[in-house]
């Protein structure tokens, strides 16, 4: 079928172990998590479940973001790129960000990758660092064993490959009718999830594969897992709070309960979701059964990622805590704990090298009276440092829902750095509403219908209110429901005729525009099976033929979702009469050899054709074949014209279209 085994996110030799707190040996294993309170990046080891290196990074920004390659690691945010050494557990560089947004990361031989999706740029970090500009808006990015980045470029319709070391890509493939859809590697290399179709296809730089159905419905927001599991893809539909399961055998539909779910990742052999809504992560073997519910400590705002040993890692928003999925679905929770050190101070141990030995007390005697015990010296308590506290960061993920004159605002956790939030603050073009800290969604009332809104949350503490963050535009209207049926569904295929033209009267939009029309046909065996989105109200089905009835369904969309469908089947017994070409003569013309009144233009009507379709239109005499004209037929399945001058008395002249003849006219 589509996938089988199970596959690697990337193809990295996971190896070594990790020092406490001293330096990294320099395979890529683990995960690395940015604890904003603490200002340190933490190694956490997936095999033993404790974090065991401890990095101080001055300047970093709140939330950044923790991508590794074999000899360095690298905090990303909107604003700047920290380096740092895994062997020396120091800060080593820190470059400008190309572009103002987070970035998607990518852990692979050649790389790591940071990949700024709204601007279509690609950032290669560690040895021969690259800025790559790939243009346009990008999908999530996979990469292949061998190193090989592919991404998908949306707004060009373009599957693009970045190879190692390379300064630029390559752009092999065009998504027919720029659909939308998600990448994905499984064991026979990367495929595309193709939303508009519900097809899957290899990907290779020869270009697509052979197309594969999916077996389910998947809206255009679905998204997929990057790897596969147990051999099947995961689709998730985050509108309709569906997990679906596609590969050998029947699709699986799982339904999740409702929640804002965030993404979801593939260890293999289980798949993980995150649920923004309830704080919690959920996991299912490739059967579909659920396997465990565990709530996220330190609240859930980050989607699950695979590291390169496999498991998948689920951050704690505040930094402190991380979730480790292994390969077989057993989740543990890993504390990420410590105190920041200054700048300057170093790493708190020594290792030993062959010129110097480790640490140790000195060998002295204890001077005492032979009858009185010793009496053990207790250590004078150290005090901890204090963390000043700073401004809360920017809240997480903002998002906004329209409603009948009000909105519905959700974000996530802001980082509190080192001061409990006490409130959010909500504001938008012509109002603001203030939210207790422990606040994360709420509603905004008494807004205009039809005119779009933009809201910015920001958080507040102690020591001040941080930066905002802001949601996309929503735009207020009433009674919003999925479109109505299409009405007035009508299926035609002319006599002699294979190809099926389906029309439809337009939908009731129910408070918003109908954006698309899904339409799926199949012949009464279930052969010849397709689908389509359309923008417009008609749709040819090419070479579906009148040997058995076909059934075609259309179903409308608009923002609030899809509405209720409209059905049709038909029959040979249905299809209209012949189709027929009428021809007398015409107008008087002058041509080459050819003058009034002997020469004159054919007069031609047709009737029953395929509205719409081209067809070569073709002038034949007793001589033979006088000229061809490509023609359109009308709306109406009519075309009426004049062509063809004649000026031979007593010959005969006919006309043939679309494996349809007239009567000859003899010419006079």
């Amino acid at each position: 079928m589509i996938v089988s085994g199970t596959v690697a996110l990337v193809g990295i030799a996971v190896t070594g172990g990790a020092k406490p707190l001293v330096g990294l040996d320099l395979a890529q294993t683990g995960h690395w998590i940015y604890n904003s309170a603490l200002g340190s990046a933490f190694h956490v080891d997936g095999s033993g479940k404790q974090a065991d290196a401890q990095v101080s990074l001055p300047g970093a920004d709140p939330g950044s973001r923790v991508v590794q390659g074999p000899t360095q690691g690298y905090a990303v945010s909107p604003s700047k790129t920290i380096e740092f050494g895994k062997s020396t557990l120091s800060v080593e560089n820190s470059t400008p960000s190309p572009a103002n947004e987070w970035p998607a990361t990518v852990e692979t031989k050649g790389g790591p990758y940071a990949v700024y999706r709204e601007s279509g740029i690609v950032v290669r970090l560690g040895e021969g660092m690259a800025r790559i500009p790939v243009g346009g808006r990008l999908g999530d990015p996979v990469a292949t064993a061998d190193g090989r980045l592919w991404l998908h470029q949306i707004d060009n319709g373009l599957l693009c490959e970045l190879a190692p070391g390379a300064d630029r890509v390559s752009c092999p493939i065009a998504i027919p009718g720029r659909h939308k859809g998600s990448l994905v590697v499984t064991a026979a290399g990367p495929v595309f999830v193709d939303n508009d179709d519900d097809t899957v296809r290899g990907v290779s730089s020869a270009g697509f594969g052979e197309s594969v159905r999916l077996g389910v419905d998947v809206p255009d927001t679905a998204v997929a897992a990057s790897t596969d599991v147990d051999g099947k893809l995961a689709i998730l539909d985050r509108a309709g709070a569906r997990l679906y399961l596609v590969g050998s055998g029947s699709p699986v539909t799982v339904p999740l309960p409702p929640g804002d779910y965030a993404g979801l990742a593939s260890s293999g052999s289980v798949v993980a979701l995150v649920d923004k809504g309830n704080r919690t992560l959920r996991t299912f073997d490739g059967a579909g059964r659920a396997k465990e519910n565990r709530p996220i400590p330190g609240g859930a705002e980050h989607p699950p990622v695979r590291g390169p040993d496999s498991r998948v890692y689920v951050d704690g928003a505040d930094g402190a805590h991380v979730l480790v999925v292994d390969q077989d679905g057993a989740v543990n929770e890993v504390p990420v704990t410590g105190v920041p050190k200054p700048a300057d101070e170093p790493n708190p141990v020594t290792p030993p090298t062959p010129d110097k030995p480790a640490d140790k007390p000195a060998d002295k005697p204890i001077d005492k009276p032979a009858d009185r015990p010793a009496v053990p010296v207790q250590p004078k308590p150290q005090p901890q440092p204090v963390i000043p506290a700073s401004p809360p960061g920017a809240p997480r993920s903002v998002s906004a829902t329209p409603g009948d004159g009000a909105a519905t605002v959700k974000w996530g956790a802001a980082a509190a750095n080192g001061a409990t939030v006490s409130g959010y603050r909500i504001s938008w073009a012509g109002g603001e509403k203030t939210v207790g800290g422990g606040v994360r969604t709420t509603s905004i009332a008494g807004l205009a219908n039809g005119t779009a809104y933009a809201f910015t949350v920001t958080a507040t503490n102690r020591a001040g209110t941080g930066p905002g963050a802001t949601s996309g535009a929503v735009t207020p209207r009433s009674n919003v429901n999925p479109p109505g049926a299409p009405t007035g569904l009508d299926v035609r295929i002319k006599t002699g005729d294979t190809d099926a033209n389906v029309t439809w009267n337009a939908a009731a939009a129910n408070g918003s525009p109908v954006t698309a029309y899904h339409v799926s046909w199949r012949r009464a065996d279930g052969s010849g099976a397709g689908s389509a989105r359309v923008t417009g109200r008609s749709r040819l089905i090419p070479g579906i033929g009148i040997e058995q009835p076909i059934t075609v369904t259309v179903v409308a969309e608009n923002a609030a979702g899809r509405g209720t469908p409209a059905q049709v089947t038909k029959s040979s017994g249905d299809q209209p009469a012949d189709r027929s070409i009428v021809i007398s003569r015409g107008a008087d013309t002058t041509a080459d050899l050819c003058d009034p009144p002997i020469c004159g233009l054919i007069h031609i009507v047709m009737t029953g054709f395929t509205p719409g379709k081209t067809v070569s239109v073709t002038c034949v005499t007793d001589d033979g074949v006088h000229g061809s004209k490509s023609k359109r037929i009308g709306p109406d399945g009519k075309l009426t014209f004049e062509e063809f001058p004649q000026g031979t008395e007593g010959r005969n002249v006919w006309i043939r279209a679309d494996g349809v003849e007239s009567k000859k006219l003899v010419w006079k």
